[in-house]
C-alpha cells in the first residue's frame, strides 16, 4: 500500500463539518491550500507536495470525499458550495494570506474561492482544470430535469463492493488512472466493511447539478481573479483530448494568467509530471 511521506494529518471543522487532510514541508513556509479533483482526495498531492518542501502545504478532502464529512441530506455538491466552510478554515488556522492549488474540479473551486478572498489569495495554480464547461442557457431546463432525476435515483443506491485494493484499483485503471495513482489515492479513497470495501465519497457527487455556470458568469469571475496565475495544462488532459481548446482559452481571461503545458494526462502530477509541476509552481512562486 501507498503511504504518504513526511505527511502530517490534520483535522478541521467548519459549519458542523468535519474537514480531514494531510499536511506538508515547513510548517512556518507561506501556506499552499491543496484541492483536489472529483472523486479524489488528499493524497492526490502525495506525489507533488514532497517537492514543495519550503512551502507548507496543506491538501483537504472536499467535503463528501476520502475521510472528511458528508453534507447533510438535503444538500448539493455544487463547485461553490464548499467555498464558505473553506474560507471559515482558512480563519481557524491563521493563514490570513495563502496560495491556492487546485487539481479538475479543486480548480474550478479555487477560481471561485481566489475571487473571494482578493488581496488574501498570493497565487493561484491550477492543474489541468479551470471553471466547468459553460451552458448555454437553453440548456438550464434539461440540467435541472436531470438533476431532478438524479436525486429520485439515490433511494435505489446500493454501493458498490470491492473484494479488496487491488478490485479498486483495477476499477480506477479503466477509468483512466494509472496503477500507481489509483494506488495512491486507495487508503482515503476506500473503508473495509463485513464483505469486503466501499467507496468513501458520497453519492451524490454523481449527479449533475441543478444549475451550471453560463459563458457570461464564467467570464465574471475569471475577471475578478487578481491573483497571479499558472494554468498547468497536461498535454494529454481531459480538455485536450475532448478537443475544447476553446475551453482551455478561456482560463486566459483571468488578469495575470501565464498558461503552460506539461507532459502526462489528466492526473499528472501524481505521475510523470510532478517533478516538472514542482519546478514551474517553484518559479512562478518565487518571481
Amino acid at each position: 500500500m501507498f503511504r504518504a511521506a513526511a505527511s502530517r494529518a490534520i483535522a478541521v471543522s467548519a459549519d458542523g463539518l468535519n474537514y480531514s487532510g494531510l499536511e506538508w514541508g515547513n510548517p512556518e513556509g507561506h501556506p499552499i491550500i491543496a484541492l483536489h479533483g472529483w472523486l479524489d482526495n488528499a493524497l492526490s498531492f502525495a506525489s507533488l507536495a514532497p517537492l514543495l518542501c519550503d512551502f507548507r502545504v496543506i491538501a483537504l478532502d472536499l467535503s463528501g470525499h476520502g475521510l472528511s464529512d458528508h453534507r447533510s441530506p438535503d444538500a448539493t455538491y455544487n463547485i461553490w458550495d464548499d467555498v464558505p466552510q473553506l474560507l471559515s478554515i482558512f480563519e481557524r488556522l491563521d493563514l490570513p494570506r495563502l496560495a491556492l492549488l487546485g487539481h479538475s474540479r479543486g480548480a474550478a473551486i479555487s477560481v471561485l474561492l481566489a475571487a473571494a478572498l482578493g488581496s488574501r489569495c498570493s497565487h493561484l495554480v491550477l492543474l489541468d482544470g479551470m471553471l466547468p464547461y459553460p451552458t448555454e442557457d437553453v440548456s438550464a431546463a434539461s440540467q435541472f430535469l436531470q438533476a431532478q432525476k438524479d436525486h429520485e435515483a439515490l433511494s435505489s443506491y446500493e454501493p458498490r463492493i470491492f473484494r479488496d485494493y487491488a478490485e479498486f484499483v483495477a476499477a480506477r485503471v479503466r477509468l483512466g488512472f494509472s496503477e500507481e495513482s489509483a494506488q495512491i489515492l486507495a487508503p482515503r479513497a476506500i473503508r473495509r466493511v463485513s464483505d469486503g470495501f466501499v467507496l468513501n465519497h458520497d453519492p451524490r457527487l454523481n449527479h449533475n447539478s441543478a444549475i451550471k455556470l453560463t459563458p457570461t458568469m464564467c467570464s465574471a469571475f475569471y475577471d475578478a481573479v487578481t491573483a497571479p496565475t499558472l494554468a498547468l495544462i497536461a498535454e494529454n488532459g481531459l480538455r485536450v483530448r475532448a478537443g475544447l481548446g476553446a475551453a482551455l482559452a478561456t482560463v486566459a481571461e483571468i488578469a495575470q494568467c501565464k498558461v503552460i503545458p506539461v507532459p502526462g494526462s489528466h492526473h499528472t502530477h501524481m505521475e510523470e509530471g510532478a517533478t516538472a509541476i514542482a519546478d514551474h509552481m517553484r518559479s512562478f512562486m518565487d518571481a
